[in-house]
């Protein structure tokens, strides 16, 4: 029997490597992923977003590279699937035109979350404000869910 799958973007991946607002729900909700048998899946884009974000705390200072390097490697040791399914460009590319979004990198992983039939959880509130209500499946990390 497959595995039930839910879909986190690089804003929950930074969330479970580095200390941030929201950080203890994210890890809260990883443990009841793994409890709950959940495979975690995100597009291969993923990776290089949460790299590229701590990279940017070490730039502005936020974080001290030692800690972004260990936040890094923790990362990479996490099971995390990172599928690039048949139809994720096509689908993420129309739902970054239907919902008017100037960068398409949220879309690809709304894109996965619709593929696999299964939730999409952010702390991006922007990207669910631009979504509207239309997508039931979005989760917002900090929302009291």
């Amino acid at each position: 029997m497959p595995r039930k799958k839910v879909c986190i973007d690089a804003s929950v991946g930074l969330k479970l490597v580095v200390e941030e607002n929201d950080s203890a729900e994210a890890r809260s909700l990883w443990r009841k992923w793994a409890g709950d048998g959940c495979q975690p899946i995100a597009p291969p884009l993923f990776v290089f977003e949460v790299v590229s974000g701590l990279w940017r705390m070490v730039v502005r200072g936020d974080l001290k590279e030692v800690s972004a390097t260990i936040a890094r490697d923790r990362l990479l040791a996490m099971p995390i699937e990172l599928p690039a399914p048949p139809g994720m460009l096509r689908r993420g590319w129309d739902l970054a035109k239907r919902y008017d979004r100037p960068q398409a990198y949220d879309c690809f992983y709304l894109a996965v979350a619709e593929i696999f039939d299964t939730e999409l959880w952010t702390a991006d509130r922007r990207f669910v404000n631009a979504l509207g209500r239309e997508h039931e499946r979005v989760r917002l990390l900090g929302a009291g869910s």
